[in-house]
Parts: C-alpha cells; sequence; structure tokens
C-alpha cells in the first residue's frame, strides 16, 4: 500500500498535490462495495484524466469512474479497486446553441444544473435558479438568458446525479415514454481509454458519423470501456403545456384496463405510470392527494401543445370513469414539475432510508406488464416483504424496491429466490431483470446483470480491443468484465 502511494506521487505534476487525495476520510468516501481505494484524484480536464489513464495502464492500477456517486450501487462489486477518478472538477457547460438545439457539457456536471441553466424562467426549471452553486463566469452560453430548452431525460437521483453518469449508467426514466432514451439524443461524446487515448465521435448534426458510431456503445457501458469526458445531446423547447393527471384504481385489473385503453389510442403522453400503494405512498410529494383506500394509483404526464393537452386530459378522464376510477386529481405545471421529480428522487430517498433496499428493474413485452406487476405485488406480499412496485407501463419497464431494514437478515434468502423467480419470468415474457441496488453481502447470491444474451461475445471483444489490461472498472459489468 506504502509502495502504490509513492507511486501515485508521480501524477502530482500534472494533476496537482491537493487533487490527489490518499487519507481515509477522503477514501472511505469513495468506497465501493466495502472496498476502498488507495487514492481519489479529481482531474479537471480530458488531458488530466489521459495522464491518470496513461499512469494506471503503465502500473496495472485498476480505475473506477465516479461523478456523483448516484449509481455507484449498480454492477458486481470490482474485483480490485486502485483508483478512483472523480469528474466532480470537469463541471462547464461548453457550447448551449439554443438555435441549434444542441449543447455539449463535460461529464461531471449536475443535471439538475444544465436543466436550470436551460430553462426560460425560474418558474419552469425542475429546480430553483438560487439554488445553483457554480459561477455563471464558468459558463460559455450562446443564449442562456432566453433558451427555453430541455433535455428530454428524467433520470433516476436527477437532483443529484452528473450528465456522465447518466450515460454510462443509460439512465432514463417514466417519460422515456414519449422522449425515448439517452441513445436517442446523444450527438457526440469525447473519452478516454484506459491507454490515455482520447477518440471522439459524433458531432453537433444528427447525421454526424460513419462507420460505428461510438458515441452509442458509451451509452450504458458502466466506465468498463473508458472514461466519458465530454458529451453533445439533442435539445427539446420546453412543451407549451404541462400537467399531471391521477386515478385512483381498487383493483389492478381496473388500472390495467384503463392504461391498455390508453395505449390502443393515438394519443401521446409523456408517461404512465401504474404505482402499488406504497410506492404513491413513498413519493414524497407533499402534494399528492390522499387516494386510500384505494390499491393503485396511475400517474400520467402530458406535455404537448395546449390543444393535444386538453385533449388528452377530456378523453382520458372518460376512460378512467369508463374503467372504475374512483378517485381522480390534476396538476397544473409547477405541481407537474415537482410530482416528477418526486418520482424520480424516490429511488434515492429509499436507499437513504432503508440500508438493506434491494432495486429490481424488470423488462419485458409491454402487453405482460400487468402479468409481472400481479406476481411481484402477490409473490412479496406472502413473503411479507415490503415493498413498492411501479410500472413504466407503456415502455415495458418495472421498478420493484424491496424495503428490507437493517433487522432484515432472515428476509435476505426468501428476497434472492424471489428475485431468481422474477428473472425466469422476465426472461418467459422476452426481457430480463437487473438488479439496480443491493447489500454487498447479497451481491453473490443475486445475477444482478440477470442472464448473459448472446451479444457477450461481442461485448468480450470490445473490451478486449479498448482495455487490454483490464484496468477499467474490472468486475463490474455484464459477465465479469
Amino acid at each position: 500500500m506504502a509502495d502504490l502511494t509513492e507511486k501515485i506521487k508521480i501524477l502530482s505534476d500534472t494533476i496537482g498535490r491537493e487533487h490527489i487525495r490518499t487519507d481515509a476520510e477522503t477514501v472511505t468516501q469513495y468506497a465501493v462495495d466495502g472496498m476502498t481505494p488507495t487514492a481519489v484524484i479529481f482531474p479537471k480536464n480530458t488531458n488530466e484524466i489521459s495522464a491518470v489513464l496513461k499512469f494506471a495502464n503503465q502500473q496495472k492500477l485498476t480505475v473506477l469512474p465516479w461523478g456523483s456517486g448516484s449509481k455507484m450501487a449498480m454492477g458486481n462489486p470490482p474485483k480490485q479497486l486502485d483508483l478512483v477518478v472523480c469528474t466532480k472538477r470537469l463541471n462547464h457547460m461548453l457550447d448551449v446553441d439554443t438555435q441549434n438545439l444542441t449543447i455539449t457539457v463535460e461529464a461531471g456536471v449536475k443535471f439538475r444544473d444544465i436543466q436550470a441553466r436551460l430553462a426560460t424562467h425560474e418558474d419552469r426549471c425542475y429546480l430553483p435558479l438560487e439554488d445553483l452553486t457554480v459561477d455563471a463566469g464558468e459558463f460559455i452560453c450562446s443564449d442562456r438568458s432566453h433558451s427555453g430548452c430541455f433535455i428530454p431525460l428524467d433520470p433516476p437521483s436527477s437532483e443529484k446525479a452528473t450528465i456522465g453518469g447518466i450515460v454510462a449508467g443509460n439512465a432514463s426514466g417514466p417519460r422515456r415514454l414519449l422522449y425515448n432514451l439517452p441513445r436517442d439524443i446523444i450527438l457526440g461524446v469525447r473519452f478516454v481509454t484506459s491507454q490515455g487515448d482520447v477518440p471522439g465521435s459524433g458531432g453537433k448534426t444528427v447525421k454526424n458519423v460513419s462507420g460505428y458510431d461510438v458515441s452509442k456503445l458509451l451509452v450504458g457501458s458502466m466506465g468498463s470501456l473508458g472514461i466519458i469526458t465530454e458529451m453533445t445531446f439533442r435539445l427539446m423547447p420546453l412543451p407549451e403545456k404541462m400537467e399531471t393527471l391521477l386515478f385512483g384504481f381498487n383493483s389492478l385489473s381496473a388500472a390495467h384496463g384503463f392504461v391498455n385503453s390508453i395505449l390502443k389510442t393515438k394519443l401521446l403522453p409523456a408517461a404512465i405510470e401504474t404505482m402499488n400503494a406504497a410506492a404513491y405512498d413513498h413519493l414524497g410529494f407533499t402534494g399528492a392527494p390522499d387516494f386510500s383506500p384505494d390499491r393503485f394509483v396511475v400517474a400520467i404526464s402530458l406535455e404537448a401543445f395546449v390543444p393535444a393537452v386538453d385533449r388528452m386530459e377530456r378523453e382520458m378522464r372518460k376512460m378512467a370513469k369508463d374503467n372504475g376510477a374512483s378517485a381522480s386529481s390534476l396538476f397544473g405545471e409547477h405541481e407537474h414539475l415537482q410530482f416528477w421529480l418526486a418520482v424520480s428522487d424516490q429511488a434515492s430517498r429509499l436507499e437513504a432510508e432503508f440500508s438493506n433496499l434491494v432495486r429490481a428493474k424488470a423488462n419485458y413485452r409491454i402487453s405482460q406488464w400487468k402479468d409481472i406487476f400481479e406476481f411481484a405485488d402477490n409473490t412479496l406480499t406472502a413473503l411479507k416483504i415490503h415493498h413498492t412496485i411501479q410500472a413504466h407501463s407503456g415502455s415495458g419497464i418495472c421498478l420493484i424496491n424491496l424495503l428490507m431494514d437493517e433487522g432484515a437478515d432472515g428476509l435476505k434468502q426468501k428476497a434472492a429466490t424471489f428475485l431468481e423467480e422474477l428473472l425466469q419470468l422476465s426472461r418467459k415474457a422476452g426481457g430480463n431483470t437487473v438488479i439496480q441496488n443491493a447489500p454487498t453481502d447479497m451481491k453473490p447470491k443475486l445475477k444482478i446483470w440477470g442472464e448473459i444474451g448472446s451479444d457477450f461475445v461481442a461485448m468480450k471483444l470490445l473490451k478486449k480491443q479498448l482495455d487490454p489490461n483490464g484496468v477499467m472498472s474490472p468486475g463490474r459489468f455484464v459477465g465479469g468484465l
């Protein structure tokens, strides 16, 4: 350990001694699954990251990228952990081109800061502008004050997450139904390979790539191929009108019938979320109406031009009534934004509240969302494991949180058995199940990334090509890559 600490000092001239931390107080804050790094390095730009990775590759030291830490519970425990490279100093918005609806940012910029800077007025921000702490002088913007745009994503932990972590984790939320995934809006990327090379791909136009699109390759790579330093995204104008409809139902069958009625139309809501009562109660949104004793809530996000939103609201209210909705509520723009922020940040709140939280993300054919939901709810209720279930009902995704605290050791084996059954059911439904959060002692018993598919051969070849010495996040990705 002492020898390794001495070697790391070689980087002091490049990075600055104050930005290389080896003290116990700092490194313990960057532990992953019980493993503590020898050093945490805080580079300020792509060139400094390149120098760090060249050094690590030469010394055969493993490296784990770290943004804000919001995605570090994902993945297998690392096989080895020597260095953590934190991107918090890469916090610049390099180019905001609202006329061409693009933005280029460094990896360490917080997502909420981007959305706030893009918004036209304070009351259209996802978080208040006065909460920002970054010096405005650090930003180069072509039309910041009246841009009226946003990045069409609502990832989990959106208040805390960095844009680099969102891309590396392929994080998306309920409004993927309308806005799609990170890979659909990323136009270009700059990253550093394990050998210190700095490739770039894409640019500020949609048709900007000939051959392989490396920018799409890095989405969801979890730091296994290199460290993303800069990204260019496609923007969208803020919707003319935004509102949220909430409906309470006494049975899952009634909620399912309502959702299916929507999906059979040509209406285009931004999100359709079906929650059990526990998921709704744990939103942490103070303005949410009390729907008890209803057991299920369907939340619908409407974001479009005024006539389209008014039409969708009118027709969905009728469909909800026809399917037996027992209660309803409507949120205007301000409450709408706050509600969906609460939805996106639910995972962070639950993780802080339940020390043994297990979070599973099941995917499947959209037509079978009710079967997955019903199986999970009935099985966990029978096992007496408190849980929340939230289905992206139009996207074929279901998020299941097992709310286990410090006294839940006796439930862990039951939970592991349930998760294996959920995985097999998801596979039969044409999908998979990924464990997004679990206690470290449970991870060896779980298939964190679900079943490995036929694309694993290609993934191994890419890993070998870009990271021949296995320096980047060893063991954390699919199949132990």
